[in-house]
């Protein structure tokens, strides 16, 4: 369970002017909650969160806060955070508090790796789904769900239920769906025509 430090400072006012003049002060509006924790607005220095949130686990990277002035920690992860729309700086965050063990219910991004035996010999891989919803603890959460594309052929297609879940970690949906598949060359170049746009794995 890999963690990062983060330090919080408590605030004890809300509100829009509050939170631009927070802004103004070079810090990062946010507040604290979870079970068993007081909600609580709190302030975090922006490069500190940026540099946790740009880690291998991103948005799921599980911190470990403290806040100035008290003798509290929590071990917690962004449930949500708010970007600038034009700068795509970060302006607001939200803190859950957790348990180690406590099962919680979060997007994973999936990751493909390598290239496919179709696609080298002109297939394209097409990657439609790029993230699937699991729970899992703090203690077994993986930073992606990772796939290797080396023995897949033209033809073959991938669902959510076939990939390689950690131990500890259930994917949740209602009705099965399709991660990615390799089409033959001459497929693609058909359906290309036809304005279906194939996505290349990143």
């Amino acid at each position: 369970m890999k963690t990062i430090d983060i330090s919080l400072r408590a605030r004890h006012l809300g509100g829009s002017g509050v939170s631009k003049k927070i802004r103004r002060a070079g810090l990062i509006p946010g507040v604290l909650y979870g079970k068993g924790t007081e909600s609580t607005m709190v302030a975090a220095e922006p490069r500190a969160l940026t540099k946790a949130l740009n880690s291998d686990f991103g948005r799921n990277q599980l911190l470990n806060l403290t806040v100035a002035g008290t003798d509290k920690s929590f071990l917690a992860i962004c449930r949500d955070v708010q970007i600038h729309p034009v700068s795509r700086r970060l302006i607001h965050a939200d803190f859950f508090s957790i348990e180690p063990t406590q099962k919680i219910q979060l997007m994973l991004p999936i990751r493909l790796t390598g290239r496919s035996a179709g696609e080298k010999i002109g297939g394209r891989l097409v990657f439609v789904r790029r993230s699937v919803k699991v729970e899992c603890t703090a203690e077994t959460l993986p930073a992606a769900i990772e796939l290797a594309l080396e023995p897949y052929q033209n033809g073959d297609m991938v669902g959510v239920e076939e990939l390689p879940f950690p131990e500890g970690v259930r994917p949740i949906y209602r009705k099965a769906f399709k991660i990615f598949e390799i089409k033959a060359a001459r497929e693609a170049r058909e359906e290309d025509e036809d304005g279906e746009v194939a996505v290349a794995a990143e």
